[in-house]
Order: structure tokens, then sequence, then C-alpha cells
């Protein structure tokens, strides 16, 4: 069989590179072509010559499959099709329950217990167990549940070879992400750490001083995942200072020695996993198989307790065998034949290996165009977060996506993903609220399968700093991982010029080189670190002529001028690059079907010939002339574009009439997703929304950006086909103003933002709305995620002693109120607003009638507490958990203050925000943070 794929890859590169030297000649003259044939003939004898060898090979591997009797089909017949049209909907809601059922709630608890209980204890937690024994999924379970009550959180992966850098990076990032902080001092160092970030690679122990120093006077929480060494563990421990604020670090492994070593300061932290009991085990199974056992018939449930006796407790397996099975028949025959095929354990590493053998049953179930999109996920990393969307290109410009009868490419991809997910041969980590996925995982189990299959098909070849995988001497497939010049013994693989893949993960300073790559499809050096250097290296990216997708970014500064040599690419990714300009010869690239380039980016003439694209992020129009945004309405095929309109009120007018006639053209044929943002406040552009004609027929995505205020009443009502919907509105007054928006029949996501008054609109008094803003119970039908937006506003003109601007609480709109019975679908709601907005004008907090919302399951709300009392918070936060209490659903609840830093302060209790207002009073001692803040209500 291996020499077999040998021969099918060499038999394909052999046409590619033929068909590639012939070349298109039909733009040419008959004199050009003559001389042409001439130059090339020598060419077309070594490929005659190639073909020969080609046949000769295949000859001798027929007579020997013959001679020896091989079997050349698949060794299991697939029954199942690529009818999955979408993720299973009841994925994310069984994962939830799935983990209730087989008894984790107890250890969850004890686990809350032990990082909550002591005031004034630092602690770090392990969790250990053998690989798909649910270690990630218990952590993942008590993180999300009390990271709301730390001042800042980390969810980081370590894997069996760190990189402790990017780890130290990524929880520097993530604290800083989550700081609730709003102080003076904290938002300098932010700054101060975010700029060092910048600049530049920096040493390990530079990143843990800066961790400790964040996080000295912080009660934080970081969960650091899958931990395989004492040394990795002593590499990154010194990050975290023990201070005295209850602070908490939970780490889970495999290894019990490893686990007692990390949890302080008694091993009584050391949590050991167990498998299931056959009685929780039975429960996971049917529950993912039938909802429940009482479903199943008699003879099916024999065979089951035959199943769950090989899997032995062990949930990843179970889930993974039930998965298969649920892609079957749901007969005895079917399941006996799964059973039959699940070999028999081996002693070596028990635990794990019924896991692997549980797997490789599913895997070998697959039909072949899902094998080879599956196989295809071991050129990442461990624990690598892989975009989707990317994903799916990738596989379209390998060639494993093949459409019939019309079918768009993604479409049918997408369709290969969704039934990987369903089978849980890849994890989903994040997905929209229609379910449609974003993100995804595999599980590192499953990773270590795919990386040992691919090695023995030579299907990818694995370099890092601690292995090389590589079973022959022509690389197919290369995936260069971290400090690959640790371990030179990647420079010594055979035969580069037929890798059909190039990919860099981590700090990869050296790369194979790229002349010479006749056979390349994809290009990602996302996280290669280039050196100056390297524009000169980028530029022998143009002889990859079968290049498909291409994907660069960090220090590249220019696109290549024969770029156009590239006829075959489909995807050209430039959006974390330093380019400011595309050359004249982009738009000879007919094929190129996705363009993303920074926002300042400027494009040349003739960017409305390249009528195969159907994405473009993103467009800035300040920087083009208005010929390029006529033109943009020639690209008719475009379903997904980001438009940047970063103009004043004086140069306006001199585009508007462009902008919207080409917009009209596309919002009328194939547009899908719009995005019009801004960095500069632009008001009154109902204009826009008002002049499309014809009206949107596809558009389901629109996000006007933070700086664009929308009259909602005047918004077309023929915008039906919107799913999501990001704008911002300036004093919601009236019942009835949101009334368009709830008649928009299949809007899913809701964003919607208060505006602040512009500069010149902000003085005092500032009107404040006391009467409630009120969503009824018509309307909004389909509308399950709802985010509600009111920032503080900055007094454009006083600033306090440390020159920061003065901050105002104030009301832009009535206080949000639903009714009884209103948005029956929500399942999702966010408010981020002033703590004073969800006051009353009594000082008792309002909980904006959310226990009426029934089907609610998640509830996030942050409280903006800069320049209030913490005894004023305090009601707020009291009515909204009271609320959620009243839920039939017990929705998750997260509650945030943000800004504030000492909760425990005692204020009279007699006078309210309001009153305290009203006479120009201000403790700044007692207000929270400590700096001088202003208060305007009327």
């Amino acid at each position: 069989m291996g020499q077999l794929r040998e021969l099918s890859y060499d038999a394909e590169d052999c046409i590619e590179i033929f068909m590639q030297n012939l070349d298109n000649q039909d733009s040419y003259g008959t004199m050009w072509k003559a001389f042409h044939g001439l130059i090339t003939l020598w060419k077309r004898h070594s490929i005659a010559d190639e073909i020969a060898v080609l046949k000769q090979r295949a000859e001798e591997i027929h007579s020997r499959s013959k001679r020896f009797e091989f079997n050349m089909t698949s060794p299991s017949t697939s029954t199942s099709t690529t009818n999955a049209m979408s993720i299973d909907p009841r994925l994310p809601a069984l994962f939830e329950e799935a983990d209730r059922l087989v008894g984790v709630e107890a250890s969850k608890d004890e686990i809350v217990k032990w990082l909550t209980q002591d005031i004034k204890k630092w602690k770090v937690i392990s969790v250990a167990g053998s690989g798909g024994l649910g270690k990630t999924t218990l952590a993942n379970l008590v993180y999300k549940e009390i990271k709301s009550l730390f001042d800042c959180t980390a969810f980081v992966s370590v894997s069996q070879n760190p990189d402790t850098n990017k780890i130290l990076k990524d929880i520097l990032l993530q604290v800083l992400e989550t700081s609730s902080h709003a102080s003076a001092d904290q938002r300098k160092l932010k700054q101060t750490i975010k700029s060092k970030l910048g600049l530049g690679p920096i040493q390990d122990l530079t990143l843990i001083c800066m961790i400790r120093e964040f996080l000295k006077n912080c009660r934080y929480l970081i969960l650091i995942d899958d931990i395989w060494s004492k040394d990795a563990w002593e590499a990154m421990k010194y990050a975290f200072p023990e201070n005295d604020y209850t602070s908490g670090i939970m780490i889970t492994t495999r290894i019990n020695d490893v686990a007692k070593h990390c949890c302080f300061p008694q091993e009584k932290y050391a949590y050991f996993m167990k498998p299931l009991t056959s009685v929780d085990s039975k429960r996971l199974f049917f529950k993912k198989l039938f909802f429940s056992e009482e479903e199943c018939s008699q003879d099916l449930k024999e065979v089951a307790g035959e199943i769950l006796k090989k899997c032995d407790g062990l949930p990843l397996a179970i889930i993974n065998i039930a998965s298969l099975l649920a892609t079957k028949a749901a007969s005895r025959q079917e399941w006996k034949r799964v059973l039959e095929s699940f070999s028999s354990p081996l002693n070596q590493d028990y635990e794990v290996d019924v896991v692997k053998r549980a797997i490789s049953v599913s895997y070998y179930d697959l039909p072949h165009h899902l094998k080879i999109c599956l196989l295809y996920l071991s050129v990442y990393p461990e624990d690598h977060i892989i975009d989707i969307e990317q994903l799916i290109w990738r596989w379209i410009a390998e060639g494993f996506i093949i459409g019939q009868h019309g079918q768009n490419l993604d479409e049918v991809g997408e369709r290969y993903f969704n039934e990987l997910v369903n089978r849980n041969m890849i994890q989903l980590v994040e997905a929209d609220i229609t379910g449609r996925g974003i993100s995804c995982r595999v599980h590192d189990i499953m990773l270590e399968i795919l990386i040992s299959l691919s090695s023995e098909e030579n299907f990818v070849t694995i370099v890092n700093s601690k292995k090389l995988t590589s079973s022959t001497s022509k690389t197919r497939r290369l995936s260069l991982q971290g400090n690959c010049e640790e371990n030179q013994a990647w420079l010594g693989i055979g035969n580069f010029s037929h890798a059909r893949s190039l990919n860099v993960f981590g700090d990869c300073m050296q790369l194979p080189p790229l002349k010479g790559l006749q056979t390349l499809r994809v290009l990602d050096l996302l996280d290669h670190s280039y050196s100056r250097e390297d524009n000169g290296h980028i530029e022998n990216i143009v002889s990859l002529l079968q290049l498909r997708y291409l994907y660069v970014c960090r220090q590249i500064t220019k696109v290549p001028r024969e770029i156009q040599k590239l006829q075959l690419l489909q995807t050209l990714d430039l959006s974390r690059t330093y380019v400011t300009e595309l050359p004249a010869t982009i738009v000879q690239l007919k094929q190129l079907v996705r363009l993303f380039v920074p926002g300042e980016v400027k494009f040349p003439s003739g960017i409305g010939t390249m009528r195969a694209l159907q994405e473009l992020w993103a467009l800035n129009c300040r920087s083009n002339s208005v010929n390029i945004v006529v033109e943009l309405g020639n690209l008719v095929k475009l379903k997904k574009l980001a438009i940047v309109w970063d103009f004043n009120e004086e140069s306006l007018e001199n585009y508007k009439k462009s902008f919207v006639s080409s917009l009209s053209k596309l919002v009328g044929s194939s547009l899908e997703c719009l995005s019009i943002s801004s960095s500069m406040p632009c008001r009154q552009t109902d204009w826009l929304l008002n002049s499309w004609c014809p009206p949107p027929r596809n558009l389901n995505y629109l996000n006007m950006g933070d700086w664009f205020s929308i009259k909602i009443d005047r918004l077309i009502p023929s915008f039906s086909s919107l799913v999501f919907l990001s704008i911002k509105v300036v004093h919601m007054v009236g019942r009835e103003y949101l009334q368009p928006l709830k008649e928009l029949p299949v809007l899913v996501h809701l964003i919607l933002q208060v505006g602040c008054p512009s500069s010149e609109e902000l003085f005092y008094p500032v009107k404040v709305y006391t009467k409630a803003f009120t969503i009824s119970n018509d309307g909004f039908e389909s509308l399950k995620r709802f985010d509600f937006i009111m920032p503080i506003i900055y007094d454009p003109i006083r600033t306090n002693h440390m020159g920061w601007h003065v901050e105002i609480q104030t009301r832009l709109c009535g206080p949000l109120m639903f009714e009884e019975g209103a948005v029956r679908k929500l399942q999702l709601l966010k408010i981020e607003c002033p703590g004073g907005y969800m006051l009353s004008l009594e000082g008792v907090g309002s909980d904006l009638g959310i226990h009426h919302i029934k089907s609610l399951q998640h509830l996030e709300v942050s409280l903006l507490c800069s320049g209030m009392w913490a005894c004023e918070v305090d009601p707020v936060e009291a009515a909204i958990r009271n609320a959620a209490t009243l839920i039939p659903n017990h929705p998750k609840l997260e509650i945030k203050r943000i800004g504030e830093e000492d909760k425990k302060q005692n204020v009279e209790v007699g006078e309210n925000i309001f009153e305290r207002i009203a006479r120009g009073r201000t403790k700044e001692h007692k207000l929270i943070p400590k700096q001088v803040r202003r208060w305007s209500f009327n």
C-alpha cells in the first residue's frame, strides 16, 4: 500500500508539473506559440520519460499485488454519507448534561471548595488521571464556574513539548485582557506591559517579572492544562506571586508524581480521577445515543454491555464509540460488527490503549474523503486552536474537497467538518449562537494516533525541538513546530521538492528554501519569526506556481511584483503584515477567492476585474480613490466584505454616491456578510441603509461598528434575512423604538450599543432618562442572543489630577426592562453598563425584568463601577442574582465589577447616588477607583 500511495503522489505531481510547463498559450500569436513549443520540447521529452517510469512502477505493483493476493479495498465499509449538513444540535447541551451524568458534580464541588474556602491562602490544585478520563473537562468546569470571582484569569495548555516563552506570554496577555482593574496605576502598568510586548521577543525571566508585577495585588485564577514534567512546572511557577488574596492555580497532568509535586500547600490538594462506574458509563453511553436508556431495545442493551466493558469506564472511549454507533443502523448486527473490530486491550498503558483502540475503530470506519481530511489535522501542534474556516480552505487547496452538481467547495468542506465533529473526532472549541463552528482542536490522544498514521503513510513530516517524524526520503507535507533549530536533523530531510504543504508554528527562525518547491499548494508562515531579510526571502514565493493558499505575517512590508505568476492562488492572507500597498499585478490573479489585508492598504486600479473574489477584508475608503470604491461594485460574487469608513464630515460627500452605488450592486447579488467600521465618530449614517436599491436579498450578517449612530426607526424593513446585527444608537426613546428590529423574522443575535453623544454635545447638564425602555412580548421571535452595551461617558473637558478624562455615570436611555413573555427563545444575555444605570432614583437595584426570560441559559452582567461606592453596587448585584434564581432553567450567571478596587468600603447608607449628585457632593477618598469623578444627573 505504501508503494501504491507514493506512486499516486508522484503521478499527480507529474501531471501538475506538465500542465504548469505547458502554460496557457491562447493569448499569444502563432510565432510565439511555435517558439514556445521549441524551447519546451526538452521538457516534454522529460515528462514523457517520467510517465514511462511511472507506468513501469504501476505494472510492478499490480503484478506484485496479484502474486501475493493483496486486498486493495478499505478494511471496513462505512455506511456513512456526507449528508450531515450541520453540527448535531444536541452536542452543546449534551456535553453539559453528560458532565452531570458521569458524576463530576461532586468532584467539581470539592475542587471549588479547595480554591475558595480559605480567605487569605494561595493554593495550587492538581487534577491527575490518564488520558481520556476527563481531567481537562473537570478543570474547565471549575474554571468557568468560579472565574467571575477573580480579578483576572488565564487558561493555557502546556503539552508534552512545552514552549515556555509562548506559555508565559499567553498567560500575561490573558491576565491583562481579563483584568477588571481600572485604577490609574493599573492602567499605566497595562500600557507599559503592552508596549514592551510589541517591541519583539522577550526573555522568559522578563516575562516572569512582568507577570509577577501585575498579579501581586490581584486575586487571580490560572488554569495550566496538561503538564508532563516537574521541570515544566518549575520553569513557570515563579511567575505566580503567593499573595494574600485567595488566588489559585489549577494544573492537570497524567502523571501522579507531577501532581503531588505541584500541589501546594499540602498534598491533599492533588485530586486523582477515577474511571466511571458501570452505572455512570451506561448513562453517558445511552445519553449520547438515545437521550435515555429506556429508548434502547433489549437486544442492543446486551451488546452495549459488552462494548462498555471494552471501554472500561473511560469517558473519551465511551463518547467516541457512541458517536460511531450513532452513524450506524440501530441493529444488533451493526453493533456486533463494531464490537468485533474493537480489539482486546494490551496490558501496557492499559487505559490509554483502550481509548486509542476505540478511536482507531472510529477512524477506520470513516469514508476515504473524511479520513484524509482528519489526517491533515496532524500538521497542527498539540493543543493548537484551529480556525475552522482556514482549515476548510486548506482542505480545498490540497484537493481534498470534491464538489458535485454545482456545489460550493467551502459548503462541502463545512459538511465534511461537521460530520467529523458529530463523530467526536474533532472537538468544537467555539461556535456562534446558530451552532456554526468557529474554532476547534484535536484531543491529544487523537493527535497521537493521527501523527502515527501520518508517519506510516508519509502524509506529514513533523519537526520540532524534540523529534522528527518521517518515513521516506520524499517529504509530502512539512510541519515545523517550535525551535526547530535545536534539532538540526530536519535540515537533512531528503527531498523537499515534492512538498505540498509547508506550515510553521512557534518561533521557527529557519525555513527550507522556497525555490524549487514545484508542487507546494499550502504555505502558512503565520508564526514564522521573520528577520529583516525576509522581504527578499518572500520574493521566492512567486516561483511556487502550484500555490493555492498563502498566509504570511509579521515583518513583511511588501508584496512581490510578480505575484501574478501564482495563477492558482485562492487564498491570500496579508492581514497581519505591515503591507501598505498592493502591486498592480495582483489584479491578474483571476482565481483568487479570498483576500485579507491590513486596514490601511492602498488597492491598485483594476480591482473590479477580480471577479472570482468572494471575501475581501478590509478596504479602507480613505486610503483609496473614488475609482476603487466604484470598482468595488463589479465584484458581484462577493459574499463577505469589510469596509473601513474613516471620513470626517467635510470629505464624506465625495464618496457617498459611489459607495452607495457599489453596495447596492453587491447586496442585490451575493453579499451575505458586511462589516463597516470606523476609528472616527461618523454620525448621521442613516443615508447608507436607506439608499440601498434593490434591497438586500442574501445579507445575513451586518456589523455597523462602534461609531455609527443609527436611527432604528429608519431601518428599511426589507432586511428580512438578517441573522446577526450589531448597531449603535443614540438615546433610545419610546416603547416602539425597536419595532423595526422586532419584525426581523430570522434575527438570532443582536448587539445593541447605546452611543455616547459627540463631544460638542457633551455640555452639562446631561439629560438622564428615567422612564423604563421596555421590550414587549411581541417580536424577536428567533432571537437567541442579546448584547446590550452602554459605556461610561468621558468628559471631553474635565480631567482629574492624574490627567485622565473624568468619567460620568449617566443614562442615555431609560432602564431596559423585559416584559413577561418577551424574547421567548433567548438563551444568552450579556449586559455591560454603568452600575448607576441599574439603580432606581431611590437607590434600589433593578433586575431589568430578567426573571421574565424563561428560556435564558447564560447571563453575563458587567457593571462599570468607576466613581461608585461599594454599597451602591451591592443592591444591583443582589437584584440580578435574585432574578436569576427565579428563572426555571437556572442559567449560568457571571457578574463582573469593572473598575472597583475596594468592595468592603463603608459609607453612609442614608444617602443615595442621586441625592449626592444633586448637591454636587464628592468624596474622593471613598470613590472607586481613587480618582476625582464628575457626576451630572438631572
